[in-house]
């Protein structure tokens, strides 16, 4: 389906979402800090270890003196000020700063000397849960994201819909269904469309709820008899439901003949090698003309930003959008910003430079792949969303969990302009609100923080960050691509497909 229209006033809401401009020295002090910890501890004389050896846990043991520690926290929050992207997204200073301070008073009445393991767990985390629900925000590996939205399925009662709602068979009889009691769920009506396990299009009882239980959940069903015309209500088990079972990342993409149909399995968006360049974007090139394609993106869990883009341009021959999501950089003149940037820098540049030259010239070559476009579609372009789909032929259905995120879920908003294309498993993670990483850790604790630098928000501004995007059908995704197959046997889609 066409993307949603951009917010009649964008621009002036992202400008007022932007930082201030901070003065030259407070972006100097930032970056002298900085760069003294990058000094300090990643490139020792003789060491070649760079910035991935510092990122212990060996340090979580030491004990530091309140001193050290309130230190700690204002650079933390000086930090943030500047350079972190959702920074005005969560409130600026009225949100930060109380927070920072009121972390320093209870520091005071806390242990001192502190273990950073309790400074960790006792004080930090507890304080900016409450403030960033951002998943690309980590504190020592620990994400700060928005709770899960699970879903709960019961695959027990099939429901079917006539011309007056859903009727389902309970005891050899047909009953229909007048109400369903689910409180405050995701989808409305505690009905959900899904595939069952014959393939057949249908409905079942189901629900999405933020941070559920393990366990199962109950919700209240009220049904008529059609034969006797009598109701009553039951108690309906709703199964949690999983998301895929793990795989390897590498190869990025593996591709599969099943029944005639064409499975492509994309597992991230980082390449390990220029094979799994070539062969990344090489699949959409040779895979545009199939009848029906599957692209299962389980657990994508992203990488680089361009290649869900590039490889949807080949594939269809047209520029997606990604008006989508508007991402501006919080501070691009920043010294602080600039500085975050380059400690990753070097570490990267060690491992990837002699492929350097090989995959510029890969990534031309994949553009040229793109060139032509099928006949009566648009040109596409970089702007604001089309508001028409963009033209695709063959049926693409793809499978997505709630795994997916970052630069994964660009890919699924890419996709999701394309014509005859259905979504099948459940929604996606949410996980766009910032990007653009930098890395670094702070001065005392040595505890490691990573964040986004560029803002990321939908064009209507409506929340994004946890929800994800949600399916078509609403599939468990470990049984997802059975379904799809028999899905496509049952209703002879490879048949009736150009």
């Amino acid at each position: 389906m066409p993307c949603p229209p951009p917010h009649p006033n964008l621009e002036g809401i992202l400008a007022g979402l932007a930082p201030v401009d901070f003065d030259a020295g407070e972006d100097a002090r930032i970056a002298e800090i900085l760069m003294q910890r990058r000094m300090a501890q990643c490139w020792r004389p003789g060491s070649n270890m760079g910035l991935q050896g510092i990122y212990g846990t060996d340090h979580l043991d030491v004990f530091l003196t309140h001193e050290q520690l309130g230190e700690d926290i204002r650079f933390l929050f000086d930090l943030l000020r500047h350079s972190y992207a959702g920074y005005r997204h969560f409130g600026g200073d009225d949100a930060f700063l109380p927070i920072r301070d009121a972390m320093l008073e209870r520091l005071a009445g806390m242990a001192n000397p502190l273990q950073v393991s309790s400074y960790l767990n006792d004080l930090i985390l507890p304080a900016l849960r409450g403030l960033i629900a951002d998943s690309h925000f980590r504190i020592q590996g620990v994400t700060l994201g928005a709770p899960d939205q699970v879903l709960y399925m019961n695959g027990e009662f099939i429901l079917r819909r006539d011309g007056s709602g859903f009727v389902t068979e309970i005891d050899g009889g047909i009953h229909r269904v007048l109400e369903v009691a689910h409180g405050k769920a995701w989808p409305e009506g505690g009905i959900l469309p899904t595939l069952t396990a014959e393939g057949e299009f249908a409905w079942a009882f189901g629900l999405v709820m933020a941070g559920g239980p393990q366990g199962a959940v109950e919700i209240a069903v009220l049904l008529e008899n059609s034969l006797t015309g009598e109701s009553h209500s039951r108690m309906v088990n709703l199964q949690r439901v999983p998301a895929a079972a793990p795989r390897p990342r590498s190869p990025m993409i593996v591709t599969r003949e099943l029944g005639g149909v064409t499975v492509l399995e994309n597992r991230g968006l980082t390449e390990s090698s220029t094979d799994d360049y070539v062969s990344f974007f090489r699949s959409g090139y040779e895979l545009r003309d199939r009848p029906v394609l599957v692209m299962d993106l389980h657990g994508n869990g992203g990488g680089r930003d361009s290649h869900p883009r590039d490889w949807v341009r080949i594939y269809t021959g047209h520029e997606p959008s990604r008006g989508l999501f508007v991402a501006i950089s919080s501070r691009p003149q920043s010294k602080a910003s600039v500085e975050l940037w380059e400690f990753d820098i070097p570490y990267y540049i060690s491992v990837m430079h002699r492929e350097l030259m090989a995959i510029r010239e890969l990534r031309a070559m994949a553009r040229g792949l793109g060139t032509p476009q099928r006949e009566g579609g648009p040109s596409g372009g970089n702007g604001l969303p089309p508001q028409v789909p963009i033209p695709n032929e063959s049926l693409v259905i793809v499978l997505t969990d709630n795994n997916i995120g970052s630069s994964g879920e660009l890919f699924v908003g890419y996709l999701r302009q394309l014509e005859n294309v259905l979504f099948v498993g459940t929604n996606t993670r949410g996980a766009l609100v910032s990007g653009g990483l930098g890395r670094t850790s702070l001065p005392y604790s040595g505890l490691d923080i990573m964040f986004g630098l560029q803002l990321g928000l939908r064009p209507d501004l409506s929340q994004f960050e946890g929800l994800g995007f949600k399916p078509d059908l609403w599939v468990p995704p470990g049984e997802s691509l059975e379904r799809v197959l028999r899905f496509v046997e049952r209703y002879g889609l490879l048949q009736t497909q150009p």
